[in-house]
């Protein structure tokens, strides 16, 4: 299974139009072509780049992906893309594929939604590090759930076409008082409890980000 992470740069009066224009097209996810939609994120304001949309999708294989790249270009996906694309400064997209130790490893394509969840507003951390060997570097670190985190593990994605120098983790927060207590006082990665990267490994640096996840997102669920 591969994952595509867009990003997209989208022009602050047309956020929801843009956001409205995707759930309704590709929310849904496509039999035809092998894809699910799995996460529309925007970025929260003040923790980073503000207008920017996370899509997280996936594909069942590189010849669903193919199809899907062909129908923006030139199929039936071609002049909504097209429209859609208008309303941003820019879009960047990775191809990526799961780390083993990500909670989606394993999981058949089959398996994952369709549909939008019964679920209420999401918070997410999506964290980027970079340095040799840091996927190995998180493998002994993934975290057992526990009643004390303030992020729990979802998702660990890796470049598809490159060596193991890059990692992408996305967590859901926490909700209520548990994340503005932890938020208030913290110092670094050390106080959030759940997180992979309580102390960074040796060589490897990054940040994260604050992402916020709209309530019709397939892969939300409840913090349990």
């Amino acid at each position: 299974m591969l994952f595509v992470h867009d990003i997209h740069a989208v022009m602050g009066e047309r956020q929801f139009e843009f956001e409205e224009s995707y759930r309704d097209v590709l929310g849904p996810g496509s039999e035809s072509d092998g894809s699910r939609l799995l996460w529309y994120l925007h970025a929260a304001h003040g923790s980073n780049d503000a207008y920017h949309d996370v899509v997280i999708t996936a594909f069942r294989d590189w010849e669903a992906w193919d199809r899907h790249v062909r129908r923006l270009r030139y199929g039936d996906l071609a002049n909504w893309w097209s429209e859609a694309s208008g309303q941003c400064y820019s879009s960047r997209s990775t191809l990526l594929v799961s780390t083993d130790w990500s909670p989606l490893a394993g999981r058949a394509f089959e398996d994952l939604p369709l549909g939008p969840p019964d679920a209420g507003d999401r918070l997410y951390r999506e964290d980027t590090l970079e340095g040799l060997g840091v996927v190995a570097a998180l493998h002994s670190r993934v975290p057992e759930a526990s009643d004390d985190d303030v992020v729990r593990l979802v998702a660990g994605f890796r470049p598809a076409l490159r060596v193991d120098d890059t990692v992408q983790v996305l967590y859901q927060v926490a909700p209520g008082d548990r994340f503005t207590q932890a938020y208030g006082s913290d110092t670094g990665w050390s106080d959030w409890p759940g997180s992979l990267t309580a102390e960074v490994p040796t060589g490897i640096r990054g940040g994260g980000r604050y992402l916020h996840a709209m309530t019709w997102s397939p892969m939300l669920k409840e913090w349990s």
